[in-house]
């Protein structure tokens, strides 16, 4: 159920029929080499989300476009706020969810980017008392790795994905085998913006720039440092993949079918969790 679209006078059998759990697609607005769009982050996590939310109901409030993304601004088109606005933007926008009846709120990331300042955020909800508890969801979690996609049809249940032609399994095959760099605009991930946005797909842009790692930080990252110039110094294209040719929308087809069975199965157990709130009311009196 988007935010948006319930009817006013619906919005409380809303609340109800969710169990009081709220959904915010957390993404960016950045490059993801030349074939995919600036909002890939929101695009795919908001595609998944939306399909389990149907499927599993919960409310999804107004998705947000803007992450954390400081010293990319060599690549036009990213948008770029503060730490602090976007720390202010989630806290507003988590009160609005619990003013308005929602006490579980999923944050659902679609940003690899985003990892630690939702995480820290979440955290930084305690200092206020709130009652109502913020749970964060990385959208990727849901996304089958092209292992577990062969693996499920060497194990009897070719019937799960029944678009995928023996074409489609033989590249994968390949892509589980052969590569070497992915997690950026890669293959899985532009699957999934095939399988829920197509049109903003263009797969004869997909090899303009090399994908793969010039590991010019890479001795201090192994050295256990970490650095904000890391990942973007080793991917100066800001793309990280591989073996991404022969990639279409059956694909995408099919991993978005599994990733919203995913997504919905985690919506299950937010919705259906008594324990966190038990111990929220336990830990606010020890307070």
């Amino acid at each position: 159920m988007l935010w948006t679209e319930i009817l006013s006078g619906d919005f409380e059998a809303a609340v109800e029929k969710s169990k009081g759990v709220c959904g915010l697609v957390v993404g960016c607005v950045e490059h993801h080499g030349k074939h995919l769009p600036l909002g890939q982050d929101v695009y795919h996590a908001a595609g998944v989300a939306e399909r389990a939310a149907e499927k599993e109901p919960i409310v999804l409030f107004p998705h947000q476009y803007f992450g954390e993304k400081q010293g990319a601004g060599e690549f036009k088109g990213t948008i770029i706020f503060s730490s602090k606005l976007l720390f202010d933007i989630l806290d507003e926008s988590c009160k609005e969810m619990a003013r308005n009846g929602f006490k579980k709120i999923i944050l659902i990331n679609g940003h690899g980017g985003n990892n630690a300042m939702l995480n820290n955020f979440a955290r930084s909800v305690l200092h206020d008392k709130n009652e109502y508890m913020v749970f964060v969801y990385n959208s990727s979690k849901s996304w089958p790795k092209a292992l577990d996609i062969l693996e499920m049809i060497d194990n009897g249940q070719r019937d799960y994905f029944p678009e995928l032609t023996d074409e489609d399994i033989a590249l994968l095959k390949n892509y589980a085998e052969n590569c070497t760099t992915k997690g950026h605009g890669c293959l899985m991930e532009t699957a999934m913006t095939l399988g829920c946005r197509p049109d903003l797909v263009d797969l004869s842009r997909v090899n303009d720039v090399d994908g793969r790692s010039v590991h010019y930080m890479d001795h201090i990252t192994k050295a256990g440092f970490y650095t904000p110039f890391g990942w973007m110094s080793d991917y100066p294209n800001s793309l990280s993949s591989d073996c991404h040719d022969g990639n279409n929308e059956r694909i995408g087809r099919s991993v978005l079918k599994y990733a919203t069975d995913k997504m919905a199965e985690a919506f299950k157990i937010i919705k259906e969790d008594t324990a966190c709130e038990a111990y929220l009311k336990q830990w606010l009196k020890k307070q």
